[in-house]
């Protein structure tokens, strides 16, 4: 059975939806130190009062973690909405056009820090349940709601909280997060990725020794010289190419929907022998070009940097910190590997975090079903499979067997980049492209616990 809103009855939704927007973004879940349980709480509470028993789970103080389930006949596996409560930090907040942990609707935008990244997506998956909830609709699979804790410090208290401590709570067919269904401008056509693949992480340490001695006396075999060296390698040469298919599926089917000169030279990044000298010297957007690289290449970007504490002493140790991110197929072995190659053996390197890469089939049926009604409200939409640079909770959720998919439909203005509002000063979504997304998500949902 289908679900059946009219126009007026979607009003209210939008209306409910906005108000529990800008509700979520003023707790204040800056990670570290993150303290999501007062807004597990509230989700726990809105839940509660609605019918449905929720659950909230520290997993260390103040790591608060909310799960609720919608029951169905249980004739086909659940499907779980995962979403964080966590967001980076706002700061300098004098930066911000309305303060980043407001919540002011103004200028046609909901406004703060989560308002895309991803308070939107949580609430989104709130309503999908309320609004089940309160239709009776019979479903043919349990429908379970997760707002978790730490997604932006690797899912510690979070998603691998849950999957290592609670798993019964979150087991599921598959698992819907975020990072996918956004739509996004590229030659006057409108493509809409859905994140079937992500990175996963490898950050390693790396330490150059050498013998110290007074500043007075230039020694260029210092540990900080030959650190230097190491990271400026790392910063301007690119590690080996590596086609994975959710990328190989996303330049393919992007390149034929947008066709002419730039979908020719998209499809030829498939190509180990032309995909560097495209992205390097053939396609303008610096930003997008970078982007494409990261999803063909494992990288290792040097962030964290240390050696010495006195200007008048040659340090014998200097330290980098380096943020690996690995594709689908690699592991931290490969990533050392590659990186010992490009800088040589006279370093020690060990790791700090590893995270797996997750990948699911980019032929997967559920992706027609996304198509289907992204489309329904945007005949003109381009639907394709995407490879994400980055890492979700996807990665704890696939390696526990979940088929994991971004998809958060939503509507940007034209000029509107997500890359740039995801993690940026005046983090905003807009009012029109939050209903779209909403209508889309909620439809897509009720067919899937339904008729899927």
């Amino acid at each position: 059975m289908a679900l059946q809103l009219k126009d007026p009855e979607w009003e209210s939704v939008f209306e409910e939806a906005i108000k529990s927007l800008s509700e979520l973004i003023r707790f204040k879940t800056v990670n570290p130190p993150g303290n999501e349980k007062p807004a597990a709480d509230w989700l726990a509470e809105i839940l509660s009062r609605n019918g449905i028993e929720p659950k909230v789970i520290e997993s260390a103080p103040g790591r608060g973690n909310v799960i609720a389930r919608l029951k169905g006949s249980g004739e086909k596996p659940p499907i779980l909405l995962d979403g964080h409560l966590d967001v980076v930090s706002a700061e300098p907040e004098s930066e911000w056009k309305e303060p980043p942990f407001s919540g002011k609707i103004a200028d046609g935008y909901i406004w703060g820090r989560g308002a895309l990244d991803m308070k939107q997506t949580v609430i989104a998956n709130l309503m999908a349940l309320l609004v089940l909830k309160r239709s009776g609709i019979p479903l043919k699979r349990d429908l379970i709601f997760a707002g978790v804790a730490d997604e932006e410090a690797g899912c510690k208290y979070g998603a691998a909280f849950l999957v290592e401590n609670h798993p019964d709570l979150v087991r599921a067919e598959y698992g819907i997060g975020e990072i996918g269904g956004f739509c996004m401008e590229m030659s006057g056509k409108r493509i809409y990725p859905i994140e079937v693949a992500e990175k996963g992480v490898c950050w390693l340490r790396l330490k150059a020794k050498g013998e110290p001695g007074h500043g007075l006396i230039p020694k260029p075999d210092s540990a900080v010289i030959k650190l230097s060296q190491a990271v400026e390698k790392l910063g301007s040469k690119k590690l080996p190419y590596h086609l994975t298919p959710a990328a190989k599926e996303f330049l393919l089917q992007l390149g034929t929907g947008l066709g002419g000169v730039k979908g020719f030279m998209l499809k030829r990044l498939i190509s180990p022998l032309l995909a560097d000298l495209i992205i390097d010297k053939v396609l303008p957007d610096q930003k997008l070009a970078r982007s494409f690289w990261a999803m063909l290449h494992n990288t290792a970007n040097p962030t964290v940097l240390r050696a010495g504490d006195k200007t008048n002493v040659v340090p014998s140790e200097a330290v980098a910190e380096i943020d690996g991110r690995l594709l689908p197929g690699q592991t931290p072995e490969d990533l050392l590997r590659e990186v010992k190659e490009l800088i040589g053996d006279d370093y020690e390197i060990e790791f700090i975090k590893r995270m797996p890469a997750a990948s699911q089939n980019p032929d997967d049926p559920i992706l027609k079903i996304f198509e289907k009604h992204i489309q329904a409200r945007d005949p003109e939409a381009i639907v394709i499979p995407w490879q994400f640079i980055g890492f979700t909770n996807g990665s704890h959720y696939s390696r526990f067997g979940i088929k994991y998919f971004g998809f958060s439909p939503l509507k940007l203005k034209p000029g509107e980049s997500f890359q740039e509002l995801f993690h940026g000063f005046n983090e905003r979504v807009s009012i029109d492209g939050y209903k779209f997304g909403l209508r889309v998500f909620i439809e897509t949902v009720s067919e899937l616990v339904t008729d899927f």
